[in-house]
């Protein structure tokens, strides 16, 4: 069966690249729809129009569509056999019922929201087609068709300023499907996808996966199953983890270096990251060279390759390439009341949700002491940092009131004018 990649144009501000070149999982989302679609035996090609899809039955996929494995699995099988009962001439297009699954994240910005038989559904741009009238939109020749999915969820401590019950819910499923149409998506489809693709990587890599129970006992250098938890990973060739560190369920690239009492839990790691000590790391996507400080606490982030983290605290951001987040700034990264606002499409219009931080742009610098707003975009190479004005510009002259110079120079100077 052929699958079909539907050019659809997007740029994704403020980066300002195709939709194609963001992104999930450390990938590219074009290289990741291609190995999906691959990883289920379906020939991919890449049509700009539909005029251009002339074998049937087909899978259609927009191109800025980030879909797991287990979804589109679903997706084809349960449509081949609606498409039998139906005598071989129904199209049908994804979608899933709406649930905390679909709603977590800028749900602005999620599927269209549609009603089928007294349910609630999201439809994306992902369609099964056995004919197509080239005069209409895919989306009024099919029908949408709910895939089945199982939820789970996480409960984790929050403070009550986030959530009145001091606890966040993050729900988990290995069927998961979001349009990136905005820099929160991004965050929607690392952090909810991240459950499918680390399946995916197990069953990629299930000689790794069967000796990985083993190599918990090894690493704790312990025969109790509670200590087993915290040396949950999968990891590269080369990489330095302090004895110290608990990493859980997660996924590291080669290279890496993680330092004593850092906390890694359900992250993926790119090549040559480190993360200083004690800091603590939840729900995030780091690129490769991304470097976190210590006592840095990070939570449901997405960086980009050679980003750099201070920041004391963050969650719910997106950093761009070679991006920098000093010590001491940050982005407030929530609502009191209502839902936090962002700019799509030269607009301001809110994203549904009371969480969400903000986006540093490629090789954006945020410097210290500076705070950016909820919901707002740093563009690329834009450098924000306090005024210069108490900056030192020449120690011989004159030093601002609070610095105070205290050297051997100094003391002659005085000496020298003294005796004159």
């Amino acid at each position: 069966m052929i699958a079909y990649l539907l050019h659809t144009g997007s740029t994704i501000s403020p980066f300002g690249e195709p939709v194609g070149l963001m992104k999930v999982h450390n990938l590219a989302l074009g290289d990741y729809q291609r190995r999906v679609l691959e990883r289920l035996g379906l020939r991919v090609e890449t049509v700009s129009a539909v005029e251009e899809i002339q074998r049937f039955p087909c899978l259609v996929v927009e191109d800025d569509l980030y879909f797991t494995v287990d979804a589109v699995a679903r997706f084809l099988k349960l449509a081949a056999a609606q498409g039998e009962a139906a005598l071989g001439q129904a199209n049908f297009r994804a979608a899933l019922s709406s649930s905390e699954l679909t709603e977590q994240f800028a749900p602005a910005f999620q599927g269209e929201p549609i009603d089928c038989d007294d349910q609630s559904l999201r439809a994306y741009g992902c369609y099964y087609l056995r004919t197509v009238d080239h005069r209409l939109p895919l989306a009024q020749q099919s029908q949408p068709l709910a895939v089945p999915y199982r939820l789970r969820r996480i409960r984790v401590r929050a403070n009550r300023y986030f959530d009145p019950s001091g606890r966040f819910s993050l729900p988990i499923s290995t069927v998961f499907m979001v349009p990136i149409r905005h820099w929160s998506s991004l965050l929607a489809a690392n952090v909810l996808g991240m459950a499918g693709f680390l399946w995916w990587m197990l069953r990629d890599r299930w000689l790794a996966a069967t000796m990985l129970p083993l190599r918990m006992i090894w690493r704790s250098g312990s025969l109790r199953p509670t200590h087993w938890l915290g040396k949950s990973y999968l990891a590269g060739r080369r990489c330095r983890i302090a004895s110290s560190a608990h990493v859980e369920a997660s996924l590291l690239g080669e290279r890496v270096r993680i330092g004593p009492n850092a906390v890694v839990r359900g992250c993926i790691v790119g090549d040559e990251a480190e993360i200083g000590p004690g800091a603590v790391l939840e729900g995030c996507t780091l690129g490769p060279r991304t470097t976190v400080n210590g006592n840095v606490l990070l939570r449901c982030s997405v960086a980009d390759e050679e980003a750099s983290i201070g920041s004391f605290f963050g969650q719910f951001s997106v950093l761009g390439r070679g991006a920098v987040m000093c010590p001491d700034s940050g982005m407030f990264d929530f609502q009191l009341k209502g839902s936090v606002r962002v700019v799509h499409n030269g607009q301001s219009v809110p994203s549904g949700s009371r969480l969400l931080g903000g986006c540093l742009g490629h090789r954006a610098f945020l410097g210290p002491h500076a705070r950016v707003l909820c919901g707002q975009e740093i563009p690329n190479d834009c450098i924000l940092v306090e005024s210069p004005r108490q900056l030192i510009r020449h120690v011989q002259g004159g030093l601002p009131e609070h610095i105070v110079r205290m050297d051997e120079r100094r003391r002659e100077a005085a000496r020298m004018r003294r005796a004159s």
